[in-house]
């Protein structure tokens, strides 16, 4: 860990397993990205694996251990050798990319792409949701904000394009967790005429998505993906 004047920034040095692990949760994944977009954290992946987990400063060194507990030394020899290595470890050890894109920027271009009320309804679901995720049994990122936008009734290109732009998923992740839901009964669609081209759909949310509590939504709906 190093510190500027105003802040502290955090060197992660893990391996790539345990950093994909701890990231699956799309609130925490995106809180990372916004760290990472601050320069307050810097993530890079172990080449090796190492069997404890060492938290390192110039002053202290700290072992965590099982139950909460942590065994720590101010030594200064023992703090500043062990500081200098890892930093020696750190700088040569490759960047992690993240994929997820950081919570501000997810919030930002959606309230300027697509309106006010989606967003709002995102802010509420995000507060209140223990988990958006991949797992089993939890809606993912991807199914909220289409489930948000057919409580909007927005266009299903608006919402995907705006999706692939931040970096949330593609269009065709889109296309295709859209209809998982329609097959579910959770949404319809319904055309909607363009000067030129092929109609676009307009998301409309079934009755159960309609009425549904927005800070209960992540985890009373279950995901069809």
């Amino acid at each position: 860990m190093t510190a500027t004047a105003d802040r502290p920034e955090i060197h992660l040095l893990a391996e790539n397993d345990e950093i994909k692990g701890a990231l699956y949760n799309f609130i925490t994944a995106s809180k990372i990205a916004e760290l990472v977009e601050q320069d307050q954290l810097d993530i890079r992946t172990l080449t090796n694996p190492v069997q404890n987990t060492i938290l390192a400063t110039e002053s202290e060194i700290v072992v965590p251990l099982m139950g909460g507990h942590s065994v720590s030394s101010s030594d200064h020899d023992l703090s500043s050798s062990l500081y200098s290595t890892f930093k020696s470890h750190f700088e040569d050890a490759e960047s992690h990319r993240l994929r997820t894109p950081a919570i501000s920027k997810v919030k930002q271009t959606l309230r300027e792409d697509i309106g006010d009320d989606i967003a709002d309804d995102l802010d509420e679901v995000l507060s209140n949701a223990e988990e958006i995720s991949n797992t089993t049994g939890y809606l993912d990122i991807v199914e909220v904000t289409l489930l948000l936008a057919a409580r909007n009734e927005v266009l299903l290109y608006d919402i995907s394009k705006w999706g692939e732009d931040v970096g949330i998923a593609s269009k065709a992740t889109y296309s295709r967790t859209k209809s998982a839901l329609e097959d579910a009964g959770l949404i319809d669609t319904e055309k909607v005429p363009i000067d030129i081209g092929r109609p676009r759909l307009r998301l409309i949310a079934s009755d159960q998505i309609t009425n549904a509590d927005l800070k209960t939504l992540s985890s009373e709906i279950t995901s069809q993906m």
